[in-house]
């Protein structure tokens, strides 16, 4: 086929993505988001091969991680988490930790409330999560561009601040649902340092944000 080394650079599967990622590889403003929100004990729901884990632990969280696909549990086992396979249901008791960690798994599952149902039986105190945020896509078309996440194969849903929120107050009863990581201003200009002075005119806030690829939510279980 022509092109295809295109192709799958574009279009990506993600359900064995994370056997390849080196041990370390973690987002910085995850960490900040659970930092900020969650209790000392923490259930990676989604743990992939145990990299949030192995972070989190380090900074003195009690960790535990769960996920479907077997190979990352074996993979994160391997690495020194305390990671279990899901299969029926959440191997883990009700209201066992403080806090249920849904990093970038909502967009993967094609009935998340089920799974939320879960989360809430399982965490003591809040669920945090994190998922690609998929607004303001007219705009973007505007100018023929479109969200990274579009490309991701398994992707089966695409939350707006609006529809993340209306999926979440289903199950809990508090829920608070924001846009974050803004995206750079200059990042489609060529050279690097354009790239870079974007990145700082951005957190300075020079030029504002105008596109967020992120969504962050807290949702209290009581």
């Amino acid at each position: 086929m022509i092109g295809l080394d295109i192709r799958d650079g574009v279009f990506r599967d993600t359900k064995n993505l994370y056997t390849t990622y080196p041990v370390g590889i973690v987002s910085r403003p995850h960490i900040r988001f659970v930092q900020k929100y969650a209790g000392e004990s923490i259930l990676d729901l989604g743990c992939a091969t145990g990299n949030y884990c192995l972070h989190l632990a380090s900074l003195g969280y009690s960790m535990v991680g769960a996920d479907i696909n077997p190979e990352y549990v074996r993979i994160a086992r391997e690495r020194g988490v305390d990671a279990r396979v899901i299969e029926d249901r959440v191997p883990f008791d009700d209201a066992s930790c403080d806090t249920v960690l849904l990093s970038e798994v909502l967009e993967h599952v094609e009935n998340p409330e089920p799974l939320l149902v879960e989360a809430r039986r399982i965490a003591r105190r809040n669920v945090l999560i994190t998922t690609p945020h998929s607004g303001d896509v007219t705009r973007l078309q505007q100018q023929g561009l479109l969200y990274e996440h579009f490309a991701d194969l398994d992707h089966k849903n695409f939350f707006t601040v609006a529809s993340l929120e209306h999926l979440l107050r289903q199950t809990f009863p508090r829920v608070r649902v924001w846009k974050g990581d803004s995206m750079n201003p200059l990042a489609l200009f060529p050279g690097a340092p354009l790239r870079l002075l974007g990145k700082v005119l951005g957190r300075l806030h020079v030029i504002p944000p105008v596109f967020y690829f992120r969504l962050y939510a807290v949702a209290e279980v009581r």
